[in-house]
């Protein structure tokens, strides 16, 4: 791991990262509670911790004197350079001697995964977390089959 990235302990880096791809939109505490699913008061000690750090500035926004917008610092930027080229130095070690083909497969098995955990969230977000649809089981099938 970088040594600029020691700044970036357990959460921050994902919320670093989080901020990096999400640099187009306004980010704020809420919009972190609930990407990473952590309380208000557990938000709020992080981003203290990581402004303090020197990884966040929080600015405020013209539409609403409450809110403020969470933007990545230069450190955090450096921190997102070295974890980026981190990953792709990891990434080059895992397809070390697979073919084009074998890549390209692996590719989109994750790219599909990734697809099924995006809707996932869409629809838990959607619910509140409520599940609304129960899943057939395969008992559920028999009984039914067994009914006729």
């Amino acid at each position: 791991m970088p040594a600029s990235a020691s700044d970036a302990t357990g959460g921050n880096a994902r919320i670093i990262m989080f901020l990096a791809r999400n640099r187009d939109k306004d980010i704020y505490q809420h919009t972190i509670e609930r990407k990473f699913c952590i309380t208000r008061s557990t938000a709020s000690r992080v981003l203290a911790l990581m402004e303090k750090k020197g990884l966040i500035i929080r600015e405020p926004v013209a539409h609403d004197a409450r809110l403020k917008k969470i933007v990545l610092t230069a450190k955090a930027d450096s921190i997102v350079a070295d974890l980026k080229r981190n990953g792709e130095r990891m990434e080059q070690r895992l397809l070390a001697g697979f073919s084009q083909a074998e890549k390209a497969a692996m590719f989109d098995y994750v790219r599909r995964m990734r697809d099924n955990i995006d809707a996932a969230q869409r629809e838990f977000e959607a619910g509140e977390g409520k599940t609304t649809q129960r899943n057939t089981t395969h008992d559920d099938m028999t009984k039914k089959e067994g009914d006729k």
